[in-house]
């Protein structure tokens, strides 16, 4: 399996992983609705990538984007490890991989 397909799994399955998590503790619709949705774009991201469609790479590297979009500020904010450092890193990481993959 490739790398890039593992690293946008992995990080899908965080956001998706999270989302529920936000509702579990606070109760929030949104977190659930937003994880969901990031989250199964990204695993439908791995899923183009393993199948060799690029698209499925610029899909990750927009949905990281827009994660990283999302958390960045309020990590600049409020440096707070959960959620906010760990989707800006794995964000990032995904980035990286994506578009390394794209390039190569």
């Amino acid at each position: 399996m490739d790398f890039p397909v593992i690293v946008t799994a992995i990080f899908g399955s965080f956001v998706i992983f999270g989302g529920v998590m936000g509702y579990v503790k606070a109760a929030s619709k949104a977190s659930l609705i937003a994880g969901s949705i990031t989250g199964g774009l990204l695993l439908l991201s791995a899923v183009l990538i393993a199948n060799g469609i690029v698209a499925g790479a610029i899909l990750g590297l927009v949905v990281s984007l827009l994660l990283i979009g999302q958390f960045g500020p309020s990590l600049l904010k409020k440096f707070k490890v959960m959620p906010n450092l760990l989707v800006v890193i794995l964000g990032i990481i995904t980035v990286g991989t994506l578009a390394f993959s794209l390039f190569k």
